[in-house]
């Protein structure tokens, strides 16, 4: 186990676990999404803004740009013509719901024992990659910047499973970027392509009752279970629709919800959403109108007298990084190879944000640290992971665009 952290890495360290203690998380309950402007997120920023602003002023062709949605970048141009990097990072956290001290930031050995590891809820979806920014900014302050092209270093707010956020930068910059990196809990694969997925709402109206004479119809807590029930068939179905990377679309409900919620009383609303992944070639309104013939085929018009209405919610697109655009990745795998020995190409099995700016045209690959604790348990990074991130986004970044120290290979 390390003993201790390397006073060379120290602001590294230092500047994860300070986020690592400022709150970001979605909260929990019924409400799953989060705005860019929502309090919890303006109040991360003011702890993490001005580390941005203060080692943006030391690199030369460094300065902070503001952007759409509460976002920020810092941009940093080097002297000669170049491609475009970009590098986001994601500033609200959504898993590991269920720690006991989610912003302790503290600094103790990994459940294993082979590291010291960073503690806290949001270290590895988000906040490593934050650190590693700042990282790369001290970096380049040390090596005079950097010497051909542009580099855009973009915080980004997404928080609403939809592609806005990426969409507003990528509206605001002078140029459409040759590549975009985003920074997220891939196990240092690189991934090359995901699934979409839309949320599709099925709302149900009836009859609220006092729960001592419920009505012979309009009661939606039935129809919602028989929708439930239904949407196991539609999933069937929708499995059917595959690729050979990616895998199966699928229809599965993840949240239900009913309305009033009072003493005794049957509800007279109920809203089940459904998680309907894509594949390319499957538009989130096609999927939608799909989903509601086939549960008004099973279910009819009215499941047990309710009114039932389905709606497109938030939606992110499928992806693929087809092997004849992937040259572009070639400085960032030679980066990954001199760490790490090797570079492994992998679907990622969610849905994230690279499907908006490849929509655009624009080749994007997610990359960055393991997800070392289960989706609601611990959040924790080795340092030995931190500081493979680290070296591996400035190699990258070196190999792309150049320093004064070194140029590009």
């Amino acid at each position: 186990m390390s003993a201790a952290v390397d006073p060379r890495e120290e602001a590294l360290v230092e500047d994860l676990r300070a986020l690592a203690r400022v709150p970001s998380a979605v909260p929990m309950g019924a409400r799953t999404l989060i705005a860019p402007d929502d309090p919890v997120l303006v109040a991360y920023h003011r702890a993490l803004r001005p580390r941005f602003a203060t080692l943006a002023a030391q690199v030369p062709g460094a300065r902070m740009v503001d952007l759409p949605l509460e976002q920020y970048a810092v941009h940093v141009q080097g002297e000669q013509p170049g491609p475009a990097l970009v590098l986001m990072a994601y500033t609200p956290t959504q898993h590991h719901n269920e720690m006991a001290e989610p912003w302790s930031g503290d600094l103790r050995p990994t459940p294993d024992g082979a590291d010291l590891a960073v503690f806290g809820q949001g270290v590895t979806q988000n906040k490593a990659h934050q650190a590693v920014l700042l990282e790369l900014l001290r970096r380049l302050a040390g090596s005079g910047g950097i010497t051909r092209g542009s580099l855009w270093l973009c915080v980004n707010n997404e928080g609403r499973s939809s592609h806005s956020c990426s969409t507003a930068i990528l509206d605001a910059l002078p140029a459409t970027p040759d590549l975009v990196v985003e920074l997220f809990c891939t196990d240092f694969a690189v991934t090359v392509g995901n699934r979409g997925r839309v949320d599709v709402h099925v709302d149900l109206r009836g009859r609220a009752t006092h729960s001592s004479t419920p009505p012979a119809t309009g009661r939606v807590i039935d129809a919602a279970a028989d929708v439930v029930v239904a949407l196991r068939e539609l999933d069937r179905r929708a499995a059917a629709h595959t690729h050979p990377e990616l895998g199966a679309e699928q229809v599965v409900p993840y949240l239900v919800s009913y309305d009033p919620l009072a003493p005794h009383t049957l509800p007279s609303q109920a809203r089940i959403t459904v998680d309907r992944r894509l594949l390319p070639g499957t538009s989130p309104a096609d999927a939608t109108a799909e989903l509601a013939a086939g549960l008004h085929e099973l279910l009819g018009e009215a499941p047990h007298g309710c009114a039932m209405s389905v709606s497109e919610g938030v939606a992110m697109l499928p992806h693929r990084l087809d092997p004849d655009q992937r040259s572009v990745l070639a400085p960032l795998e030679d980066a990954i190879r001199a760490r790490q020995g090797e570079v492994r190409h992998r679907v990622y099995g969610g849905t994230f944000d690279a499907g908006g700016p490849a929509a655009r045209g624009v080749p994007t690959v997610m990359f960055g640290v393991p997800d070392a604790g289960g989706l609601l348990d611990d959040d924790y990074l080795a340092l030995a992971a931190l500081r493979d991130e680290a070296d591996i986004v400035h190699d990258a970044v070196v190999r792309y665009l150049g320093t004064s120290e070194r140029p590009p290979r």
